[in-house]
């Protein structure tokens, strides 16, 4: 496995405070987090898991490619597999990396995420404005959407409108891998 390149999360979450003029206190307000949590992203002692990543990102009005994102606006986005960008996260055993950001007007986000034998994407479920598209590269996962579950292996796909609550869990044998593409909103 090639290596990542990690983000510094701390460096964007201050410079999208500063620019919509939030205090960490108003963000912890809107996204449900503690100012503590905050201070410690910001710092980059820590780094957020997926579901904190999420509520930041809602609560700051903007889309979590934000964090992915580097100055450059561009027409093509070419990753080699061995150059992708890469969030590290404080959930155990998950990694999730970017398959390209900073296109001009980007309308979807695409991610790929690899998970250990029972890595799950957190209590919470996750949701956000725009359509997604769930594909199991390998292994297999329980997702719940609305509360209706569904087994997803090698091949299967699942798609879903992204405002409703979902989580996950990887229940096969080993590493399981997703693609997960999202549809921007708007």
């Amino acid at each position: 496995m090639g290596e990542t390149r990690a983000l510094d999360i701390g460096s964007k979450l201050k410079a999208i405070r500063g620019e919509k003029r939030i205090s960490l206190r108003t963000l912890a307000k809107l996204s449900g987090l503690s100012v503590n949590t905050l201070s410690l992203i910001e710092r980059n002692i820590t780094s957020p898991t997926v579901n904190t990543l999420y509520a930041i990102s809602r609560a700051l009005g903007v889309k979590i490619n934000y964090f992915f994102n580097e100055e450059r606006i561009e027409e093509t986005i070419f990753a080699k597999n061995d150059q992708r960008k890469q969030i590290e996260t404080k959930d155990k055993g998950i990694k999730l990396e970017s398959l390209g950001t900073g296109l001009i007007q980007q309308a979807l986000e695409a991610y790929m995420i690899t998970a250990i034998k029972g890595a799950k994407s957190g209590t919470k479920g996750i949701s956000h404005l725009g359509d997604e598209l769930i594909f199991c590269m390998k292994g297999k996962f329980q997702f719940e959407v609305k509360k209706e579950q569904y087994t997803l292996e090698e091949g299967d796909s699942l798609l879903f409108k992204g405002s409703l609550p979902q989580q996950w869990e990887n229940v096969g044998n080993g590493d399981s891998v997703l693609l997960l593409v999202r549809g921007m909103e708007r």
